[in-house]
């Protein structure tokens, strides 16, 4: 959960990390060394499983935001409406 919850924290820090992620999440996936379920569930931007699993809900909707999320469409996809 911790490289999760780094990965988090940079991708709102660092735009161009953001940027990154949108155009190739498996390479910086792969960079911060995040597999499983945590991996699928960031690829997929399935925010409720992140969020389940423990997620800190702060970092989850500032990088959800940095990734082109919007407002609305982030809680959608907590509530599992969008997956």
């Amino acid at each position: 959960m911790y490289s999760l919850q780094k990965l988090l924290w940079d991708v709102r820090k660092y735009p161009d990390l953001a940027r990154r992620f949108r155009a190739e999440p498996d390479a910086v996936l792969d960079e911060y060394g995040i597999a499983g379920e945590e991996r699928a569930a960031m690829a997929a931007l399935d925010l409720k499983t992140l969020y389940d699993r423990g997620a800190n809900p702060y970092l989850l909707y500032f990088c959800a935001l940095e990734i082109g999320v919007d407002r609305g469409e982030y809680y959608a996809r907590l509530r599992g409406e969008i997956s």
